[in-house]
């Protein structure tokens, strides 16, 4: 299930719908809040959906999870995602705080 929770969640972010991405990344850390992708997600969307302090906060989570995790190589460790979709990504993780 959670499976297909965080790619609902992955579909409402790239389609700019925040709140949603957030509401359903959230579910799909319920089983296992050590899953780090949602995290990213998380992150990300508080940090474009203007919510700067709950993205930090999820950004340092996301630096606990993945402590080698930065901007430069966040393509390479990332599934293969539309150019601009990756950008998108990029830049809500860079508001949100992920060194460069």
């Amino acid at each position: 299930m959670r499976g297909y929770q965080i790619l609902i969640a992955t579909a409402h972010f790239m389609s700019g719908r925040y709140d949603e991405a957030l509401s359903w990344a959230e579910r799909s850390l319920r089983p296992d809040p050590n899953y780090a992708f949602p995290w990213r997600i998380v992150a990300a969307s508080h940090a474009l959906a203007g919510h700067g302090a709950e993205a930090k906060a999820a950004c340092a989570r996301v630096r606990e999870l993945e402590p080698l995790l930065r901007l430069s190589n966040f393509r390479d460790v990332t599934g293969p995602y539309r150019p601009a979709d990756l950008t998108r990504l990029e830049e809500g993780l860079r508001k949100a705080g992920l060194p460069e």
